[in-house]
């Protein structure tokens, strides 16, 4: 055999060898003979050493053989295992209907969870697999592009989906018992602390956002069912509101949980922005005056859903987004009141002769107004459509705990800010493509027009008292492996940013850009260890936290001296501290009385007193301050000097610049731009120069024309190499992934007080040539002693200006 004959043995891909060990080391080892056989397929595929048409019908035939046995078997038995599952909740469900007085909780409850634990298997045997034979399909196109087996395999899959299956059905199914074990059993001791909320005491609000990774997804779910039902809305009653920051929920909403519905519906939100996206700026930078616009329905359009406009208001004290306006209006009214053609008397005329009272009809002129207003004045129009599958986790009627995941999130534009290309026809108000009766309506979008969200989103909304114990097991969900947390993540920020991150409008960018790079995988196993030693050293925290708070509370009596340097706030009691030290006057203090000497017991004038009293005021302030710095008081101050565990050492690079090197064009492009304009001042000077150079013979005074114009073209040649050196400055710091200011004041200080001084020498020289030739008996810019007598006043300035350049 020939050496031309023989290719180079192809080694094996890095990824496919890491899915190689993580299927072997993720198999469940019950349904082991079940899983696709990677290995096999793989060596079927003759990849060590391939010689060159050595790849036969044969071989493909096997190959595809193999394959296709392997599709049959998977699929088999992922259905009968669900078949399985489900028949199993279907004895258990009818086990509760006929429950006798002797009836076991303890197995029943063995039961649900080995069928919810088989279930969380079970998805992830589907995903495992899935991603096996689209991983070797992928391999064998590679090596043998003339036998293409992927369109084989989707024409497969559609015959036997088993990677499509809906685990929904099993999942409320399973919600459903555990419901009936808190009900009836109070199973769930967790959720008996709960009944800690009835308290009528004040209760703090709190929400909290987490990223969650679809191989995760499953899992969370199955641990949120464990201690809350899954809630279904009717989605015709509009039931479901977004949680996003900008969209919080009705609170009156959450108590209309009534007829079941179609399990997880698609929620679209269509957002309102201008061509200059003020409303996303203010909402980003969290301005006084920021609110968001959307229009917002649930389902299909062609099934005529319920659609609201709906207007959030950013309340500046309390952080958040309420609903400050709500209007429901047909999708033909839509068209005209988005383009400011709304016929607001025709439309209230249909009311009054639909029976609505007067009440009403006044409430829907007051949002008609309101609505038309709002978009005129701010010139906003429909630009960033959402849609997403929401799944809700709440005890009806009861809002303490609620959970919301929102999966499959598209981020769609639909705006028609370019006017000879717009996205969606100016005349509507949504796009009509994608709202069409189609199966795959994201198949009418082009690239660029789209972008799907990589996680999913979840959030949690907790009531609890102020001095409330904390929920176990959300805490031990939060705290995880499974979930990242972004605060303040928001589906409008986050389309808007995506969609049109290369226009030069977007003033800022979110800060969980760069997040969204990071893997959120994990292994199990150290994410475990991970977590303990994060909870553990939380623990720690809080233990340092009640004891610095004991301290805070005791520290009013005189006999222990104040302990406030080391914390923010130290600067409210350094002058009492100081004062204090300085009073020999003071009389003692009772024990236990816990009160400061009054301004009474000091020996000094009324001023002082005074003094004193403004200033006991701070201390008492202070000492009722630490619940809203107590993030800062478990920091260390960036003056103190951190101590390392022993056998660590300060790191020589850190790990956020371990990563590939991975910039926004938008970085790139604003440091040219700067380069630019440093071109542009550049071409200025350049052109003053070469004027005053040309013109010297005709200036009142060469010599110092010529000066100045060497002096300017100076100014021009280290205008030119000053932009190119801030240009690659500016490179070497975002290369570096430094952390240095990209801002330097010198360039342009020495340019302006270069100007400047051109400007004043030759103001001050110009004169003194006009005062010489004035002595001289010349006549100096056409100004005789005749336009001086009739002129005065000329005269005067002209003396005055003579006087102050010493001519």
């Amino acid at each position: 055999m020939s050496q031309e004959n023989i290719l180079q043995p192809v080694s094996s891909e890095p990824q496919n060898l890491l899915f190689e060990s993580k299927l072997g080391r993720e198999v469940y080892q019950p349904w082991k003979d079940y899983y696709l056989s990677y290995n096999k397929l793989k060596k079927l595929l003759k990849e060590e050493v391939i010689i060159k048409n050595a790849w036969t019908e044969k071989d493909e035939q096997n190959f595809v053989s193999a394959l296709d046995s392997d599709l049959e078997k998977v699929y088999t038995f992922q259905i009968n295992t669900y078949d399985d599952l489900n028949e199993k909740l279907n004895e258990l469900q009818a086990s509760t209907e006929s429950a006798a007085p002797d009836f076991d909780v303890q197995a029943f409850t063995a039961k649900l969870e080995s069928v919810l634990n088989l279930t969380q298997e079970l998805n992830h045997f589907q995903r495992l697999n899935y991603t096996g034979f689209t991983k070797i399909v992928k391999k064998h196109d590679r090596l043998h592009p003339s036998y293409s087996v992927k369109p084989l395999l989707n024409v497969r899959l559609k015959s036997l989906p088993f990677h499509s299956e809906d685990y929904s059905p099993l999942l409320f199914k399973i919600s459903a018992l555990f419901q009936f074990l808190r009900d009836n059993y109070d199973v769930d001791q967790s959720l008996s602390k709960l009944s800690s909320f009835n308290d009528e005491s004040v209760e703090d609000y709190q929400s909290f956002k987490f990223w969650v990774h679809p191989d995760n997804l499953m899992e969370v779910k199955a641990n949120i069912l464990r201690h809350l039902p899954v809630l279904v809305y009717n989605s015709k009653n509009n039931y479901y509101d977004d949680d996003d920051d900008d969209d919080d929920d009705d609170d009156d909403e959450n108590d209309n949980v009534s007829r079941f519905a179609k399990n997880d519906p698609t929620i679209n939100c269509l957002y309102f922005d201008s061509e200059n996206f003020d409303l996303y700026n203010n909402k980003l930078t969290k301005s006084p005056n920021a609110s968001t616009l959307r229009i917002k329905w649930v389902g299909p359009l062609y099934e005529k859903p319920e659609i609201s406009i709906e207007k959030k208001t950013f309340e500046k004290s309390s952080e958040t987004y309420d609903v400050d306006e709500k209007f429901v209006l047909k999708e033909k009214y839509l068209d005209s009141f988005v383009n400011g053609t709304f016929n607001a008397t025709k439309y209230l005329n249909k009311l009054k002769k639909k029976g609505k009272t007067p009440e009403e009809i006044e409430e829907a002129q007051k949002h008609i107004e309101s609505f038309s207003k709002y978009i005129q004045d701010n010139h906003v129009q429909p630009c960033v459509r959402t849609t997403y599958k929401r799944t809700a986790f709440q005890i009806p009627g009861d809002d303490k705990v609620r959970i919301v995941i929102d999966s499959d999130i598209y981020f769609i534009r639909e705006d028609a800010f370019d006017a000879q290309r717009p996205i969606r026809d100016p005349s509507k108000w949504h796009r009509s493509d994608i709202d069409s009766k189609v199966n795959n309506p994201l198949s009418l979008l082009r690239k660029g027009e789209f972008v799907k969200f990589p996680y999913a989103e979840l959030e949690v909304k907790v009531r609890t008292k102020k001095r409330g114990s904390k929920i176990i097991w959300i805490d031990d969900l939060v705290q995880s492996h499974l979930v990242k947390e972004i605060p303040h993540f928001s589906k409008f920020i986050h389309g808007i940013g995506s969609l049109f991150l290369e226009d030069d409008k977007l003033d800022n960018i979110p800060f969980w850009f760069n997040e969204l790079e990071a893997d959120m995988t994990f292994d199990p196993e150290r994410a475990f260890l991970d977590t303990r030693e994060k909870m553990a050293k939380l623990q720690n925290d809080e233990d340092n936290l009640k004891k610095f708070k004991n301290m805070l509370a005791n520290s009013a009596s005189p006999n222990i001296a104040p302990r406030s340097k080391s914390f923010s706030g130290s600067e409210m009691m350094i002058d009492v501290q100081r004062k204090a030290s300085h009073s020999d006057d003071l009389e003692p203090v009772p024990e236990g009385t816990g009160e400061e000497a009054s301004g009474a017991d000091l020996d000094h004038s009324s001023d002082e007193d005074f003094e004193d009293e403004v200033e006991r005021g701070l201390t008492t302030k202070f000492l009722k301050f630490p619940s809203k710095f107590s993030k800062l008081l478990e920091a260390d101050s960036e003056d103190e000097e951190i101590d390392l565990p022993a056998g660590v050492a300060k790191p020589n690079s850190y790990i956020k610049n371990a990563g590939p090197l991975k910039i926004e064009p938008k970085v790139w492009m604003a440091n040219e731009r700067t380069f630019n304009r440093w071109l542009h001042v550049t071409t200025l000077l350049s052109t003053l120069t070469f004027i005053i150079y040309s013109s010297t013979s005709r200036a009142n005074s060469p010599q110092l024309a010529e000066y100045l114009a060497y002096a300017y073209f100076a100014l021009t040649l280290f205008s030119g190499f000053w932009g190119y050196h801030i240009f690659l400055k500016r490179r070497s710091i975002i290369m570096e992934r430094s952390d240095k200011h990209l801002d330097s004041i010198l360039g342009p200080l020495l340019v302006a007080f270069g100007l400047m001084f051109g400007l004043i020498v030759n103001f001050v020289y110009g004169f003194k040539n006009v005062a010489a030739q004035q002595a001289s008996g010349f006549t100096a810019m056409g100004l005789t002693e005749s336009f001086y007598d009739k002129n005065p006043t000329q005269k005067y300035i002209l003396e005055w200006i003579f006087k102050i350049v010493g001519a």
